[in-house]
C-alpha cells in the first residue's frame, strides 16, 4: 500500500458523520407527514400512480446513498469514483424526462431537483432537501480520539443506503425479539458503509447504523445508534468487544433458506437456529453476540450488503468467508484460512446487479471455532 496519510485520520468519523446523515433522512421519511404518506400509500390506482409511489420508495434509498457519496467525495477528493452503491441514481418523471438526483450546492437547488421528480409534492422536497444540507454533529468523545493513517487512493466504498427496504417500507414495530434476535420489523432497516482495499478487495472498516434502535420514552421519536469497526494492517479496532462464544453455537438463517442446510446445522445448534430479515442484521446479529454464526447457501447477498458488516466481523477477530470456496477447499484437504469474501472483484458472466453478488453463499461468524464447526457440519449438504 501507499504510505499513511495523516489526512486520512478523520476517515472512520466522516463515514460515521455520513450514517448518522442518511439515519436521519430515513427516520424522516417515517416521521414527517407529507414524506410517510408517499412512503407508506397504498398501490392503487392508474399505472402511472404505482410507478410514483414506487418511485419515492426507491428515491429515498437514492438520495441517501447520493449525499453519502456527495458528502464523502467532498472531504476526501481522492475516494471520487470509487463510492459505490445499489442504486441508479436516473429517474423518469411524470412527463417522461430524466432527472439525476444528486445533491446540489444550495437547499433550494435541491429541493428543486428533488420537486422535479415528486411534483407536485413541494413540501416533501423541502424536507428532504433541509436533511439533505444539515450539518451533523458527532458527540461521540471515543470516536474522536481515533486516529488512523489509511491513505484515501488505496479505499473504495460501498454503500447500502437501506438494506432491508421491505421491513422499512413495512415499517412493523410490533415484532417481539426472539433471545434478543428480531425476525422482522423497522428494527432490521439498517444503513451500511464499508471500505475497501481497491487492490486486495479485503474489508478494511465499516459502519453501520441503526436508525430504528428504539423510541424515545418521552418523545416517542426512534432514535438510532451505530457501530464501527477497523481492520487494517496490524490494527483492530471497534466501538465493541468481541462477543463471548457459546459452547453450543446459535446460527441465524433466511426464512427462505432451505431444509437441507436447517437440517444438516439442527444438530450442532440444538434448538438454537434462530431467522430474521436483512442480510446486514443477520450479520449484526452475529457482531453482537446475538449468533454465533449467520449462514446463508444461496448467492442472494450483495456487496454493498455484507463489505461494512464484514470489517466489523474482521476487527473483532472473524470474518466472512464464501461458502462454496471453504467447502470446496475442505473437500480437497487444504487445512488453510477459508477464502473470504471480497469486494473488488465482479462475478465472470453475469450482468447488472448480479455481478456483484456473493456466489455461492457466505458464513459470517465472530469465533473462529464456530466457523470450523458450521462447515464440518454443512460439508455433509449434498450440492454445497
Amino acid at each position: 500500500m501507499s504510505p499513511p496519510s495523516p489526512a486520512m485520520a478523520g476517515l472512520l468519523q466522516a463515514l460515521v458523520g455520513a450514517s448518522e446523515k442518511a439515519g436521519t433522512i430515513a427516520r424522516l421519511c417515517r416521521a414527517e407527514e407529507p414524506l410517510f404518506q408517499l412512503l407508506v400509500a397504498e398501490k392503487s390506482g392508474t399505472d402511472k400512480n404505482r410507478r410514483f409511489l414506487q418511485d419515492f420508495k426507491t428515491l429515498a434509498d437514492v438520495l441517501i446513498q447520493e449525499v453519502i457519496k456527495h458528502d464523502l467525495g467532498k472531504e476526501f477528493p481522492e475516494l471520487q469514483g470509487h463510492i459505490h452503491g445499489e442504486e441508479s441514481n436516473e429517474f423518469k418523471n411524470r412527463q417522461g424526462d430524466t432527472v439525476v438526483v444528486r445533491v446540489c450546492d444550495t437547499p433550494g437547488d435541491t429541493a428543486a431537483l428533488l420537486l422535479s421528480v415528486l411534483e407536485p409534492e413541494r413540501e416533501a422536497a423541502e424536507l428532504l432537501a433541509a436533511a439533505v444540507h444539515r450539518d451533523v454533529t458527532l458527540g461521540d468523545a471515543e470516536l474522536a480520539s481515533v486516529a488512523l493513517s489509511i491513505p484515501p487512493q488505496d479505499l473504495a466504498i460501498w454503500i447500502d443506503p437501506i438494506d432491508s427496504t421491505n421491513e422499512y417500507i413495512g415499517g412493523r414495530e410490533d415484532v417481539a425479539p426472539i433471545d434478543g434476535i428480531t425476525p422482522a420489523g423497522l428494527c432490521s432497516a439498517l444503513v451500511l458503509i464499508g471500505a475497501y482495499d481497491r487492490q486486495t478487495g479485503c474489508p478494511v472498516l465499516g459502519i453501520i447504523n441503526e436508525p430504528f434502535y428504539c423510541r424515545d420514552p418521552l418523545t416517542h421519536r426512534w432514535q438510532g445508534r451505530y457501530h464501527w469497526g477497523v481492520a487494517y494492517g496490524d490494527t483492530q479496532l471497534s466501538s465493541l468487544s468481541p462477543p463471548p462464544p457459546r459452547p453450543t453455537p446459535c446460527v441465524v438463517l433466511s426464512r427462505a433458506e432451505g431444509g437441507p442446510v436447517r437440517a444438516a446445522l439442527g444438530p450442532l445448534c440444538g434448538d438454537r437456529l434462530c431467522f430474521a430479515a436483512g442480510a446486514g442484521y443477520k450479520m449484526l446479529c452475529v457482531i453482537l453476540g446475538l449468533a454465533d454464526a449467520y449462514v446463508l447457501s444461496e448467492g442472494s447477498t450483495f456487496a454493498w450488503d455484507a463489505c461494512a458488516p464484514h470489517a466489523i466481523l474482521r476487527a473483532l477477530g472473524g470474518g466472512a468467508v464464501a461458502l462454496a470456496g471453504a467447502l470446496q477447499a475442505r473437500r480437497v484437504g487444504d487445512t488453510g484460512p477459508p477464502p473470504e469474501l471480497v469486494y473488488n472483484r465482479p462475478a465472470e458472466g453475469a450482468v447488472g446487479a448480479k455481478r456483484w453478488a456473493n456466489q455461492g453463499g457466505l458464513v459470517a461468524y465472530v469465533h473462529p471455532q464456530h466457523l470450523e464447526a458450521v462447515l464440518a457440519a454443512l460439508a455433509t449438504v449434498p450440492g454445497l
